[in-house]
């Protein structure tokens, strides 16, 4: 004795799941680029460490198809971010160092290293609410989208 069981729409629903990559592709790419004006939204002083504003001034994005890079472009960015150990400054264009009120001349000097100031993981846990949620609405509208047949 055999028995079936026939689903009503699998074909139609099958078909559909198909086109799910083309289906979510631009509405996640759009929520990809919304999330630059979040992640810009909290690149501020208070988050970011501002003496002069120009580190925060310095950050760019890159959107490609599934990704977003949103990170400064100041030099000295790494080196704030993630501080850096003891180490000897040496003058580069010059026989000695020199900055007004030092015993003259300076060799070297030996910096103590500075302590990481971890601003792109404060950007990011201020953002995190507001991108979480464009990407749930962006999950429901794949999902309408897949089920509208």
């Amino acid at each position: 004795m055999d028995f079936s069981v026939q689903i009503q729409g699998l074909d139609q629903l099958t078909a559909r799941l198909a086109q799910a990559p083309s289906i979510a592709a631009p509405i996640l790419q759009r929520a990809l680029s919304a999330s630059q004006a979040i992640l810009a939204k909290y690149t501020v002083k208070g988050i970011v460490p501002w003496r002069t504003g120009f580190l925060a001034q310095t950050f760019q994005a890159q959107l490609t198809t599934g990704m977003l890079r949103w990170f400064p472009t100041a030099s000295y960015a790494p080196y704030v971010e993630f501080g850096t150990k003891p180490h000897v400054i040496l003058p580069k264009n010059a026989k000695a160092l020199f900055w007004p009120g030092a015993e003259h001349p300076v060799a070297s000097v030996n910096h103590p290293g500075t302590k990481p100031n971890p601003f792109m993981e404060r950007i990011v846990a201020a953002s995190q609410p507001e991108i979480d949620t464009m990407f749930g609405t962006a999950l429901s509208q794949i999902v309408a989208a897949i089920a509208a047949a």
